[in-house]
């Protein structure tokens, strides 16, 4: 079968030559067809038009395009093109088509880099982009800036990992505090009539213990018993000892970039008083300078290729102020004229390698203070001199050691759940606003699991054809079916996000807001013969089928058909598009709904899309309500954003639709889209993806078949 087709292809090419041949070969290709006429098969006469299209080969058109640097520096970019083969130009040199592609980095500006202070001149601003190439090639073959474009994204302009550098900074008291406790009670079981103390003294308690204790080096208790020690009392003794107490001062994370400085700053401004004296040796002035007291962290991570291991330079300062120790200025009477705290610093400088998800922990910063306390008795404590007959002074010596925990984690490259993504909680929500939109982050639970389609070989067997081919001519990429296997594209993926839409709208139960008596739809005006006029959905239901506003419905259903016309050429079709095709259908059941709702969903023989929303119960009608909350979804943000997996992941926040109470809603084609898409997913997905696939392989056979026209024109 294969050589017969072979030999067949082959015999139309011959009568195409010979027709050729004796035009005296002046002909053009496109002109020669028409001297085949019906000899020629379809495949032939669309290569044939293609190569009549297609540039001599020897034209040199020149073009430029400016491409824009996500991460690498412009001249950086250029020496790595220049060690790819790629001709380097100079801004003021012409450019000479024979060495095409050229390369050139796009000269900066100088009115960017800061922002000067409000009593400065503001100097003039350039909005022109910045870190950008601009590339001359020849625009008769897309392949040379299609390649250039691929070493670029794939080997030069790439970004740097990510990590997140997570530090806890616990401060540890070694003082140890030992108290003793003694506390006698009367036993229970003592006779009233026993001795003086049981006779005398009812409830006798003596003495307390302080609760809880940390740790108990010590505890004993005795019982009153006959010819006991205690006899009838009972004897509690309790030694309490608490030790080692730590206190977290801080946990702070930054994501950093690799190999790029981080720094931590948790820290407070502590004024330091700087008094300055006469010739006479008389107090004249006092000013004040600012002194930082707290954790500061300078960190620089380094990822090693695999992203096992982080070699991090580490710069740790912790300092404090030290309790009674301020310095005191005083004039000659004894009256205090400033103070000035003393501040203690302890700091640690060291180069680490440590495993990813690993802490390790910085300790040995140790430090000594002195503590004073007096305790008086009120009025008489304070009398001079007689006073320290009243007071009791006690001084500590307390040691306190500062300890840093440092932990790594490093992002991995794909978009995956990690260290980096916080938890999925209300708290990041941002809703009831009057001034901004609704918000909703989208959550796990809120995408689902398509690893059918991201691990299929043969889909990925196709990105990676698609890929190789965007390499040579990028303009592929905006074109159908290529557009939809190209990066991240899948076929079908809008279907599969419409269904992810409606699902957080169902959970947050969004509809509750829309009433069914406000929502509209247009109906072909039969009076005049033209227009439309407008309809209230649920008047029109209880007019025909009211059975449907009802939990079972009944044995009717309403179709609401919407013919899709936006793409055609036909004028007209702007005015016909919004207004449906209203039909009042027999729908018993739920299975009966189901087949008309996919049949009715359908293309139509001419390859017109469709959609339909059919209406059979009142769950029907609130799927309705949220279809049309689903058209709003899109609008806010984007078909681009809602509409693909790439961008509908966990952590973005999506706009959501506010719903006021006077807004009236109309159901159009988006709407019916929705509602199809909200029932129907999986089926639909699969349809598109076969499509898209049919689709691919058929015109993958034209360039086949075109390619070998072209080569043998060449030989010829």
């Amino acid at each position: 079968m294969r050589l017969r087709i072979n030999l067949e292809r082959m015999a139309c090419l011959w009568a195409f030559m010979s027709c050729v041949h004796s035009a005296g070969g002046q002909q053009s290709p496109a002109t020669a067809v028409g001297a085949v006429g019906a000899g020629v098969k379809p495949w032939l006469k669309q290569a044939i038009s293609e190569l009549s299209r297609l540039p001599a080969g020897d034209t040199v058109k020149v073009a430029s395009r400016r491409v824009a640097l996500g991460y690498i520096d412009p001249l950086r970019a250029i020496q790595m093109l220049a060690l790819h083969g790629y001709t380097i130009g100079k801004a003021e040199a012409v450019i000479d088509p024979a060495s095409l592609p050229v390369v050139i980095a796009l000269p900066g500006t100088t009115f960017h880099e800061t922002v000067p202070k409000v009593e400065d001149k503001f100097p003039q601003t350039e909005t022109d982009p910045l870190n950008e190439l601009v590339v001359f090639h020849n625009k008769n073959e897309p392949g040379q800036l299609s390649g250039l474009l691929a070493i670029l994204a794939d080997e030069i302009d790439r970004p740097a990992r990510q990590i997140i550098i997570e530090a806890m900074i616990l401060e540890v008291s070694s003082t140890a505090i030992n108290e003793l406790g003694v506390k006698w009670t009367r036993a229970a079981s003592v006779p009233p009539n026993g001795n003086f103390i049981n006779s005398q003294l009812d409830g006798l308690t003596i003495g307390s213990l302080k609760y809880p204790g940390v740790g108990e080096a010590l505890s004993l208790v005795t019982r009153a018993g006959q010819g006991g020690v205690f006899r009838n009392l009972n004897a509690q003794i309790k030694a309490l000892v608490r030790e080692g107490e730590a206190e977290v001062l801080s946990r702070p994370s930054v994501l950093a970039l690799n190999n790029r400085m981080a720094y931590i700053n948790v820290s407070e401004e502590i004024p330091v008083a700087n008094t300055s004296y006469s010739p006479s040796g008389n107090y004249a002035s006092t000013s004040f300078t600012d002194k930082k007291a707290g954790i500061t962290l300078a960190l620089r991570p380094r990822i090693d290729s695999v992203g096992d291991e982080v070699s991090m330079q580490v710069n740790a300062e912790v300092s404090a102020r030290v309790p009674d120790a301020d310095v005191i200025v005083r004039n000659a009477s004894g009256v205090i004229l400033a103070s000035s705290p003393t501040i203690s610093k302890r700091d640690i400088r060291t180069y680490v390698r440590v495993a990813n998800n690993t802490p390790f922990i910085i300790g040995g910063l140790i430090a000594k203070d002195k503590q004073s306390s007096i305790d008086k008795m009120p009025l008489l404590g304070s009398v001079p001199l007689l006073g320290r007959l009243f007071q009791s002074k006690r001084d500590n010596v307390v040691k306190r050691e500062v300890i840093i925990v440092l932990t790594p984690f490093v992002l991995p490259e794909g978009h995956v759940i990690g260290k980096n993504m916080p938890m999925d909680e209300d708290a990041f929500d941002s809703a009831g606003h009057q001034l901004f939109r609704d918000a909703y982050r989208i959550r796990s639970e809120d995408t689902f699991d398509l690893n059918y389609l991201y691990e299929n070989r043969e889909l990925q067997r196709m990105k990676a054809e698609i890929a190789r081919a965007v390499s040579k001519d990028m303009e592929l990429a905006k074109q159908y079916p290529y557009s939809n296997f190209y990066g991240a594209a899948v076929p079908g993926e809008n279907i599969l996000c419409y269904r992810q839409i409606y699902e957080v709208l169902k959970r947050r139960g969004s509809q509750k807001d829309l009433d069914a008596d406000k929502i509209i739809f247009f109906e072909k005006d039969s009076k005049i013969g033209s227009g439309y006029r407008v309809r209230f959905l649920e008047e029109y239901i209880k007019a025909r089928a009211p059975d449907i506003l009802s939990d079972k419905g009944g044995m009717k259903a309403v179709a609401l058909t919407f013919n899709m016309q936006r793409t055609s050429g036909n004028a007209a079709s702007i005015f016909s598009e919004p207004v449906p095709e209203v039909s009042l259908l027999d729908c018993a059941n739920k299975e009966e709904w189901t087949s008309e709702l996919w049949e009715m969903n359908q293309s139509t023989e001419d390859g017109q899309e469709r959609f339909t929303v059919l209406l059979h119960n009142k769950k029907d009608v609130t799927r309705l309500k949220y279809a049309l909350l689903m058209k709003k979804v899109v609008e806010l943000n984007t078909e681009r954003i809602a509409l693909s997996l790439k961008n509908f992941t966990r952590g973005r926040l999506l706009l959501m639709p506010r719903i006021k109470e006077k807004d009236i809603e109309l159901i159009d084609g988006d709407v019916a889209r929705a509602f199809f898409y909200s029932e129907m997913y999986y089926q639909a997905q699969q349809v598109k993806m076969r499509e898209d696939i049919d689709a691919l392989r058929s015109l993958n056979n034209s360039k086949k078949n075109t390619n070998r026209v072209e080569s043998f024109f060449q030989r010829r």
